[in-house]
Order: structure tokens, then sequence, then C-alpha cells
């Protein structure tokens, strides 16, 4: 595959570039996994996953149903000994109890310095959804496998092929990189895999999240009326700070001055909406939303609270007006 640039008078054939090692690219699909299914959002919960006595899994994630994905990266070319390998993993990710999945996100986020409350915050957090939705029990009752390797082999091809006739849910992916003057980029092409999970999808116990907009926002929260008006006003507000909201899986995200500021998504029964800060905040900070605001979470990033009437949303304000300055004076 031959990727090309526009340079202002004529196009600029890009040069290929191979990845040092295989975990430079597995660095680039930790920070986001986007590109592994296509049109589908998955959370990276571990990397190296340890499995039997010496072997590891690259990337192990959960999709929106909780179910387990497998990720292998090959750089190069996959030999025949790949498809066993990916398919040992998975019989040995088949054993992990909810548990055992909690304590290998604990450790691989807690390692790398971040926040981690419990694998169902994460989760819910994630894919937008009110914590409580999902239970332990829904996760890791089905294994995906996702192969990505650096161009096709066609015996392993033909592999794959026939574990998907027979019912495994196998994605081959093949990719290529090239080094632009500024930055990197990948082309991916899905040997096979996606649209034969996207017919089976509708069997799923959770229906696929689409991107949350201001409109569908609303649209949640109109069996409330009272509620309902109380987000207009929550976006009157957005609106007049010049804030600009993007629509996310499940959610959307208010930016303030190219920085994040806040994410908001409606309650399912249409009793809160739930908003997540970014900021500073002191354990004195904190104390005093408790006492104004619904169930308060103290984040890595600022705090996260629900907003359920006119008061709760005046209250916010006036600490939406301290980060949102606190941003901007940056």
């Amino acid at each position: 595959m031959e990727i090309y640039r526009w340079e202002g008078k004529g196009f600029r054939q890009l040069t290929p570039l191979r990845f040092g090692e295989e975990r430079d690219f597995e660095d680039l699909l930790e920070r986001d996994a986007a590109l592994l299914l296509e049109n589908e959002q998955i959370c990276v919960i571990s990397r190296q996953t340890p499995v039997g006595k010496s072997q590891k899994i690259d990337l192990l994630a959960l999709d929106q149903d909780g179910n387990c994905v497998v990720v292998e990266l090959k750089r190069g070319k996959p030999s025949r000994t790949t498809i066993a390998q990916i398919l040992e993993y998975a019989a040995a990710v088949a054993q992990f109890s909810f548990a055992e999945l909690e304590r290998l996100a604990q450790r691989w986020f807690r390692g790398q310095g971040r926040e981690f409350t419990s694998l169902l915050a994460l989760h819910s957090e994630f894919f937008g959804y009110e914590l409580g939705g999902m239970r332990k029990s829904a996760f890791n009752r089905r294994q995906r496998l996702v192969l990505v390797s650096e161009g096709v082999d066609a015996r392993v091809l033909g592999i794959a092929e026939y574990l998907r006739r027979i019912g495994m849910d196998l994605t081959y992916i093949s990719y290529f990189s090239y080094q632009a003057p500024d930055e990197i980029l990948i082309a991916t092409k899905t040997m096979l895999g996606t649209s034969i999970i996207a017919e089976s999808r509708q069997s799923y116990r959770y229906a696929t999240r689409q991107l949350m907009t201001r409109e569908g926002f609303l649209a949640t929260l109109t069996p409330n009326e009272e509620l309902l008006e109380v987000a207009r006003k929550f976006f009157d507000y957005m609106d007049a700070c010049g804030a600009i909201i993007r629509p996310r899986v499940g959610l959307v995200r208010m930016t303030i001055g190219g920085k994040w500021w806040l994410g908001a998504y409606p309650s399912k029964r249409a009793t809160h909406f739930r908003v997540s800060m970014h900021g500073d905040f002191t354990l004195r900070h904190i104390a005093t939303c408790r006492t104004h605001l619904p169930d308060v979470t103290p984040k890595k990033f600022g705090i996260s609270f629900n907003i359920a009437s006119q008061a709760h949303l005046e209250y916010a304000i006036e600490i939406f007006e301290r980060t949102r300055n606190a941003i901007l004076e940056d």
C-alpha cells in the first residue's frame, strides 16, 4: 500500500516506517486502541499480561459488553504458530474470574500512577453508562481475539477463516505504518472479522453505544421535565462560556481554551446527569462539595458528581467558574 501526501505543489510518497520493536506500536495501541475494531471502542485493562510460565498477552481489553479482547501484535508477517499462541491465550483468559480481571487492571493502572477504584467504575466511565448498569457476572462470558500484523500471511489467513467459520470470534488486521515529517500515519485493513461481528452483535446483551450528542443527552431526560430544564440551562451555560461540546461514546465532553474541562452523561432513568470535572481539589474542597452535591467522587483528574436539581446546578456553576478560570489562566 502506497501513501502520498500533498505538499503544496505536488504529491510526495511517504516512506514506509518499521517500528523498532513490537512494543513501539504497542505503546500507541495502549494509548488509543480505536483502530483495532472498526467503529467500536475497547477499554485496555492490562499490558503484557502473564499467562503460564513465560508467555504474555500483548494487550488485554474489555468491550462494552464485558467480553475480554485478547490482542496479539506481530511486527512483520505472522507465522502459523501465532494462531496456536493466540488460541492458548484465549483458553487462559477464559478461566479469569472478575476478581482476577480487576486485580490485573488495578496492578496495571496503579503501576502507571493512574487512579483506579474498581473495574465496574472503570468500565462504566469508559463506555458512558450509569454505574450499576452491569453486574460482575456479565464480564468475560466470551473471549474475542484480535491478531494484528504487518502484512498478511496467506496460510495464517486461511486458518483464521476456518476458525471464523466454526464460531471463533477472531479478527485479523493487517497494518502498514508511514513516517511523515511531523507525524506517524497508520493504515489498516481488516482481512476478516468485522462484518461477521457486526452481524452477530445484535445478539449481545448490550447494544452498541453511539456517540452522545447534545440532542441525545436532552432526549434521554425527556421523561423528567424539571431535570430536562436544568440540563438545558447547563448547556446554555456551556454556550455562554464559549465551551466546545464534543460527542463521545455515551457522553459529551466540553473543552475550553483547547483543554478538557467537563464530561457529562445522563441517567438512563432520567433522575440526574453525571458530571466529571477537570481541576485541582483539596480535601476541604471535596468535603464542601459533598455538602451541596450528591455522590461526589474524587478522581485523579478532579471530581465527579450528580446534578439532579436547579440548586445543584447553581452550586456546580460556582465551581465550574473556578476551574474554567484556572484552565484559561494556564
